[in-house]
């Protein structure tokens, strides 16, 4: 997967270029993080976590219109904190949906998933 794609799901809202037009669904700080789930007006979700103390988003998840991940990503300095699990977790939460793992996976996912 190319770097490209995995910088664009970390951007601010309305600035992705996998995206449509976003809204903000719920926003909220939790501990270290800000949590953000948006919509755009294809009916994708992406959820994003931003570090509150460096003000960069550390972590986000792209969904396609049918709640299967689409793209998933952490930067290096704050992986192994289980932060898509809980992303995932609060998507489903915030909307009462359920959202769904994709089959095709990366290595990095296929050693995530086992665990």
């Amino acid at each position: 997967m190319s770097n490209s794609v995995y910088a664009e799901i970390l951007k601010p809202i309305n600035t992705c270029g996998l995206t449509g037009i976003e809204r903000v669904i719920k926003s909220e700080r939790l501990g270290d993080y800000r949590i953000t789930l948006l919509c755009d007006n294809f009916k994708q979700y992406r959820v994003t976590c931003k570090d509150v103390e460096s003000k960069q988003i550390v972590s986000s998840i792209l969904f396609c219109n049918s709640r299967i991940i689409r793209f998933k990503f952490t930067v290096p300095t704050h992986r192994n904190k289980q932060l898509t699990r809980q992303l995932l977790g609060y998507a489903q939460v915030i909307t009462r949906k359920t959202f769904y793992h994709s089959d095709n996976l990366t290595l990095a996912g296929k050693a995530s998933n086992a665990l």
